[in-house]
């Protein structure tokens, strides 16, 4: 079999999400020629540009350094693992907790100087619990959304189901799932998609949200 036939079949996507450029660079040049079977699909330092892209959600996230973030590492886990990529972490244990990472859903947790072989190793693993990919439509107005809204949707963007959602804001099964039904029309309603959960992530990281 040729390399052409390699490149093109079983390649698994890869997004990453670094806030050092060169390095981001450098990685998608090493695995370009090094590794094959991964597709480098976006790079970007920042999530908010991670997850507008058309290319979001990739069969697997890696992420590394990400300083000047404001939303929590566990947060961008969660958002990538609910639109169905999965996230291996690498990044010292003084910027990231690997715990932390791997409680809200990481596959793997490395150090930072983790060789690039077994990072490779690592994304392929983690490939194989890959979900369904979805693409993005392009934004057009945002919509106005309750507190209640806004805050059940910022619950169910990082990975709460319906109850969950209900739980954490202590009101009823009901109320959760009309305030994300009552999302889903709003966004509807100005013509941006939202029908589902990777939908919403992307919408949420536009607006601000998450």
């Amino acid at each position: 079999m040729g390399a052409d036939a390699v490149r093109t079949r079983g390649r698994i996507t890869l997004g990453i999400i670094d806030d050092f450029a060169i390095l981001l660079e450098s990685l998608r040049v090493w695995l370009e020629r090094n590794a094959p079977d991964l597709d480098v699909v976006v790079c970007a330092s920042t999530f908010r540009d991670f997850a507008m892209d058309p290319s979001f959600p990739p069969d697997v996230t890696l992420i590394g350094e990400l300083r000047h973030e404001s939303t929590t590492i566990a947060s961008r886990i969660k958002a990538c693992v609910a639109a169905g990529s999965q996230v291996v972490i690498v990044a010292d244990d003084r910027s990231v907790d690997h715990h932390q990472a791997l409680q809200a859903g990481a596959a793997e947790a490395l150090p930072r100087k983790t060789p690039m072989l077994e990072i490779v190793q690592a994304i392929r693993r983690a490939s194989q619990r890959q979900l369904p990919t979805v693409r993005r439509s392009v934004p057009l107005e945002r919509p106005r959304l309750s507190p209640g809204e806004r805050q059940a949707l910022t619950y169910y963007v990082q990975g709460y189901s319906t109850q969950q959602v209900a739980t954490a804001m202590n009101v009823k099964y009901e109320t959760a799932k009309t305030f994300l039904r009552r999302v889903r029309q709003k966004y509807a309603a100005v013509d941006r998609a939202a029908g589902k959960r990777a939908d919403l992530i992307v919408r949420a990281t536009e607006d601000g949200i998450l």
